[in-house]
């Protein structure tokens, strides 16, 4: 008897074992009888949500205004739209006539109204046709636009905003970077760009970070990186050699092509004459005959005019010793003078 017991809970330990191995290979379909996956829901969403949970849980608790929240998943299938956030009770995020045809959000409270919009992080909304927002209060109302950083507001379509406090204002086709401090940085024009970095700005143009400009924080114009301990391959230049140079280029006014003349003019010579006048040195290539590079045209102005300084130095000599040698003739011929009169007498 006591072995038919035990034969009889082996049996039904192995039909167990059996129904689980069998459920978990199992597929289970909600509106078909043909399920493809593990579950498999047709034409029909999914909504996953918890129980209110403690107001503590809020990344912005405030003892003063504390309400409970809760977190939820949502699959809306006619909108194919997937959402995956946490929120205040009652503050809609999870409404359906909110949420945008076939976009995505994830994060606390952000919204993704536009169609195909994107939004995450910290209370960011998308509501522009297949717009971005992330970051924390992050604002993409435009179609096409992006928001990323905090605070960051990006309006007027096809406009990107970056960083903190920073707006394109409505501004069309625009882009903002940098952080506005304790104001917004903002764009004032379509198809512009806006930058704002307090400690300034570096631009390399090679790997080891040696060459390129920089713009100093408070400057308001370009520094270009000019160590000493940098540079190599140092060349004497003849400044009279230069300034025969330069007495020789076409100097005009003109303006560029396409461009109005009543606006846009400008001094200056064509970067072809300065290439074939400065293009070349003992060790290699200056430049190039399309464009003229300022730290090498500001070289060459400072060259010319330690030439004009060094002629004017020569002169000076020569006009000190013309003077010297003006009063000897002029003492001279006081001698003379007074030597004529005492004759006479």
């Amino acid at each position: 008897m006591k072995h038919l017991k035990n034969a009889g809970c082996i049996a039904l330990g192995a039909m167990a074992l059996n129904l689980i191995t069998h459920f978990s290979e199992a597929q289970v379909g909600i509106g078909t009888t043909t399920p493809q996956e593990k579950l498999h829901v047709y034409d029909g969403s999914i909504i996953g949500t918890t129980p209110e949970l403690p107001a503590e849980n809020d990344p912005y608790y405030d003892p003063d205004f504390a309400i409970p929240l809760h977190y939820g998943f949502m699959w809306l299938h006619d909108k194919s739209a997937l959402r995956a956030v946490g929120e205040r009770s009652g503050t809609g995020t999870l409404d359906k006539q909110g949420i945008g045809q076939f976009s995505f959000a994830a994060g606390y409270e952000n919204l993704a109204s536009g169609l195909g919009a994107v939004s995450f992080g910290l209370r960011s909304s998308a509501a522009g046709t297949a717009s971005f927002a992330g970051g924390e209060k992050s604002y993409a109302s435009g179609s096409f636009d992006f928001a990323f950083g905090t605070g960051a507001v990006a309006s007027g379509g096809h406009s990107v905003a970056m960083g903190d406090q920073v707006s394109t204002n409505g501004q069309y086709s625009s882009f903002v970077f940098g952080s506005g401090g304790n104001s917004s940085l903002k764009n004032d024009k379509s198809y512009q760009m806006v930058m704002g970095f307090s400690g300034g700005y570096k631009l390399f143009t090679n790997s080891a970070q040696t060459i390129g400009v920089q713009l100093q924080s408070g400057s308001n114009a370009w520094s270009v990186i000019s160590d000493v301990n940098k540079k190599e391959n140092f060349a004497p230049v003849n400044g009279e050699d230069f300034l025969q140079k330069i007495s020789k280029m076409n100097l005009t006014s003109w303006n560029y092509k396409g461009q109005d003349p009543k606006q846009y003019r400008h001094y200056g010579p064509m970067a072809q004459d300065f290439y074939k006048a400065f293009g070349q040195d003992a060790y290699g290539t200056i430049g190039s005959d399309t464009t003229i590079n300022q730290a090498d045209f500001d070289g060459v102005n400072l060259i010319a005019v330690q030439a004009l300084i060094r002629r004017m130095e020569e002169m000076s000599v020569e006009i000190a010793t013309i003077r010297a040698e003006l009063a000897e003739a002029r003492s001279e011929q006081g001698r003379k003078k007074k030597r004529i009169m005492a004759i006479q007498k």
